[in-house]
């Protein structure tokens, strides 16, 4: 794993997990919390009918959801064996769509009402790749357009220092990306081990996304620190938007 393919690491370990007979790896549809929150940022936000694009998609529960609530959805991620999934989760709504997407490098076409992401910005590690993708979503938003960042890696004392490449992110962090370790996927009543290498992600404090987010143009609304739950330890609901 290198500076050039460390988030990549997604595909892989989505084949890994499938191969071992999971049908889904992430969370679903019927995930209460992050149907509560889509739900009220959805009608707090009036996009019913409205254009909303979702970065790091995985397997399109985010979609099915928003599908649900009225919204024309357009899921990017840069896994095509989670994007071949969301879009067999997505296939009776017709206002979605799903597409294979390197969000750090690859803009986003069109102009769309609102953006989300769950999970997935806390998964770029180097600075680099955190503003390029920042920029890609401010990109893409029309003026006046809310984003909403779900269940982000938070730390009330994350260290916030420069990250320039993969490299420093090793060095800081010590962490093993290489050896496979036992977890456990499937639905509770039927779980299967699967044996996976751990993948980066950094956590911030609300000082670090709260900057991020500003150099990127967005104006944040609200940080709320979340309760720990089953998808991630330490978390933060962040409300931003394009001014």
């Amino acid at each position: 794993m290198d500076e050039k393919t460390y988030y990549l690491v997604y595909e892989e370990r989505y084949k890994l997990v499938y191969e071992a007979g999971v049908e889904r790896w992430g969370h679903g549809e019927d995930d209460v919390g992050l149907r509560a929150s889509l739900t009220e940022w959805v009608d707090r936000c009036n996009l019913r009918g409205k254009r909303v694009v979702e970065f790091a998609c995985g397997e399109g529960a985010s979609g099915v959801i928003l599908s649900q609530l009225g919204c024309l959805y357009h899921g990017v991620d840069v896994a095509p064996s989670a994007v071949a999934k969301a879009r067999a989760a997505l296939a009776g709504y017709p206002g979605a769509k799903v597409t294979v997407l390197d969000m750090a490098h690859e803009p986003v076409e069109g102009q769309y009402d609102a953006a989300l992401d769950v999970m997935g910005f806390h998964m770029l590690v180097v600075d680099a790749d955190r503003a390029a993708y920042l920029q890609n979503v401010h990109s893409c938003l029309k003026n006046g357009a809310p984003f909403f960042l779900f269940r982000e890696s938070y730390r009330e004392h994350a260290d916030d220092s420069p990250v320039d490449s993969f490299e420093r992110w090793l060095k800081l962090t010590g962490d093993d990306y290489r050896t496979p370790q036992t977890r456990c996927a499937g639905p509770a009543d039927a779980q299967v081990e699967v044996q996976i290498p751990m993948v980066p992600a950094r956590a911030k404090t609300e000082a670090g996304y709260r900057k991020e987010l500003l150099e990127a143009g967005f104006v944040v609304d609200c940080f709320q620190p979340m309760m720990t739950d089953m998808q991630i330890v330490s978390s933060a609901a962040i409300y931003a938007h394009r001014p």
